[in-house]
């Protein structure tokens, strides 16, 4: 979805890590993005085999702070 909109002039990435790929290529933030959620599932299913409380509680507050961050950037960029 921010690849497409990127694509059409209709928004600005605001994350600073993601930001240098999406300029660069949109096709290359998609694969960056992918490429980061398979490897945090991976990770996140190895642990989970020997404590799967944890991954749980990482997993919430890694969703909680995703969702924080991005309503903030949202409503940051909403004044530019």
């Amino acid at each position: 979805m921010t690849a497409v909109l990127h694509a059409n002039g209709l928004i600005v990435e605001l994350n600073p890590v993601m930001r240098p790929f999406i300029e660069r290529s949109e096709w290359l933030f998609a694969f960056v993005k992918g490429a980061t959620l398979v490897l945090a599932w991976i990770v996140m299913a190895r642990h989970a085999r020997n404590n799967l409380a944890f991954v749980r509680k990482a997993a919430l507050m890694g969703a909680g702070v995703y969702m924080f961050i991005w309503t903030s950037w949202f409503i940051a960029g909403s004044f530019v």
